[in-house]
């Protein structure tokens, strides 16, 4: 049963909701960049999604901490801005 746990702030809802993203858009880089034919094209996507994702699951710690959100398994409403538990 899924529960709103918390109302984001415009600036941390801003935050999140940017790298989640540039997370999602690193991943389907993935699938159309050849790593043969460009190498180096590739390390660099794989550097800035792996600087990516350290980001995004910090945001998650830092921010859970934070405000002290109950339980471990959230997700985003980025339409109205909140967290939800599920």
């Amino acid at each position: 049963m899924s529960k709103i746990i918390w109302d984001l702030s415009e600036a941390d809802k801003d935050e999140i909701q940017a790298l989640y993203e540039k997370k999602i858009a690193l991943e389907n880089l993935t699938k159309v960049v050849d790593m043969m034919n460009n190498e180096a094209l590739y390390q660099k996507l794989i550097k800035d999604y792996g600087k990516t994702l350290n980001e995004f699951e910090t945001w998650w710690s830092v921010t859970s901490k934070k405000y002290q959100w109950e339980g471990s398994n959230w997700r985003i409403d980025f339409k109205n801005s909140q967290v939800i538990a599920e």
